[in-house]
């Protein structure tokens, strides 16, 4: 009898200890299935992913550029926000005003590391390629608001676009390839920076395919106001086709210069070049009219595109008094990016910095809705370049954005070819 009571306790406790483990096990399943692992700037409790924005909101390059592609940006995700967000999260931005100065990014990429999930736009070359080895070591994602070509080469930061050095490289095939003119004579006037360096790339390899007759290349200080060399150098070496690796106020001199000392070259402009801004100062006008600005995009208004008919719908919600502008279509294009990281980490319920670095690196054909071709990304260089197209605009005042383009987008027998 004893052995019998021994034996059904023992048999009790076993059965016990069973539907314990079980219990344990079946809530163990159901708690890893449905956990999310969060990383800095990622708020599980209030459901919101905070990103950074490092942009210039005061100086020089801010209203023509920075703003507006910071605003684009975050009118996409107000959208995103207010229809169900991702997944029930909700994006969030903690901005900075960079000023477009390398220290001062440096400052402010250090004041907001920690309270971040990535930083969404970084713009400028000088200034992101100050914060690359910071966010090496932190395995933060950089979406950098420049076409560097050297970008491709980095783990953490990453391009959205057309690197300005097949930008020249197109713009010199549309002018041999597509005009028809042989050996043109050529120069380049050029920022003598990061930015500057990689047009400068870029119209060194167009010289040899494209039997470029080089007459002049000439740089100028980010500081300086008065292009007086520049301009005189080229005009005397009888440059025909001048292409400028510029920002909009530069611009401005170089061309204004150029009319006062009756130079009138054909004018190529690198995409940061040109801003709809300066169509806004009478006397140039006339002045940029004939010239040609290098880059890609939906045509502003064109609502047979999907992702401007969506943008021209929001734009009266979240950004009611904006004008047609591409850098704020580049920053509202290039959003998309960001949100197929961060729907891709949710999916793969990481959205640490390491599981936005894996979703990142499997991105294919990520659609943008149009407004720019779409785009690929992965871990080698070259597979870090999402595009290579060009569209040849011309800047056209009665156009919505200031650009009317004179080709459909292609790619150019150098730019296909080129290495990274």
């Amino acid at each position: 009898m004893a052995n019998r009571k021994f034996l059904y306790t023992c048999l009790l406790f076993l059965f016990s200890t069973l539907l314990i483990l079980s219990g344990c096990a079946s809530s163990n399943s159901n708690s890893s299935s449905g956990e999310i692992k969060a990383g800095p700037g990622v708020d599980l409790t209030a459901k919101t992913i905070t990103l950074g924005i490092l942009s210039p909101y005061s100086g020089p390059v801010a209203d023509p550029v920075g703003i507006p592609i910071a605003r684009g940006l975050e009118t996409y995700f107000k959208h995103v926000n207010d229809n169900g967000g991702i997944n029930g999260f909700k994006v969030v931005f903690k901005e900075q005003d960079s000023k477009y100065d390398p220290q001062t990014q440096v400052r402010l990429y250090n004041q907001i590391h920690n309270q971040v999930a990535m930083i969404a736009d970084s713009l400028g070359t000088a200034t992101s390629f100050a914060i690359k080895d910071l966010a090496a070591a932190d395995h933060m994602l950089v979406s950098a608001a420049t076409l560097s070509s050297d970008l491709a080469r980095e783990k953490y930061l990453f391009l959205i676009g057309t690197p300005y050095r097949l930008q020249v490289e197109n713009a010199f095939d549309y002018v041999v390839n597509k005009l028809g003119v042989a050996n043109p004579a050529t120069g380049i006037i050029y920022q003598n920076d990061d930015y500057g360096q990689d047009g400068l790339t870029g119209y060194k390899e167009s010289i040899t395919p494209y039997h470029l007759n080089d007459v002049g290349q000439a740089s100028y200080a980010s500081t300086d106001t008065d292009f007086t060399a520049q301009v005189s150098q080229l005009k005397k070496a009888g440059a025909k086709y001048v292409f400028l690796t510029t920002l909009p106020t530069p611009t401005a001199k170089i061309i204004g210069t150029a009319a006062a000392l009756g130079y009138t070259p054909q004018w190529i402009l690198q995409s940061p070049a040109f801003s709809p801004a300066l169509l806004n100062t009478a006397a140039l006008v006339p002045l940029l009219s004939k010239a040609w600005v290098i880059t890609q995009g939906a045509t502003w208004g064109d609502t047979s595109i999907p992702g401007m008919a969506q943008l021209l719908q929001d734009i009266p919600k979240y950004a009611s008094d904006q004008k047609p502008d591409g850098y704020f279509s580049f920053g509202y294009g290039g959003a998309y990016v960001t949100h197929a990281i961060l729907k891709k980490a949710m999916e793969n319920k990481d959205l640490t910095r390491d599981g936005l670095f894996k979703a990142f690196e499997s991105l294919k054909n990520v659609d943008l809705g149009g407004l720019y071709p779409a785009v690929s990304y992965g871990s080698s260089p070259n597979e870090r370049v999402p595009s290579r197209d060009s569209i040849v605009y011309q800047i056209d005042p009665q156009s919505p954005a200031g650009l009317k383009a004179l080709v459909p987008s292609f790619t150019g027998t150098a730019a296909k070819q080129s290495q990274f």
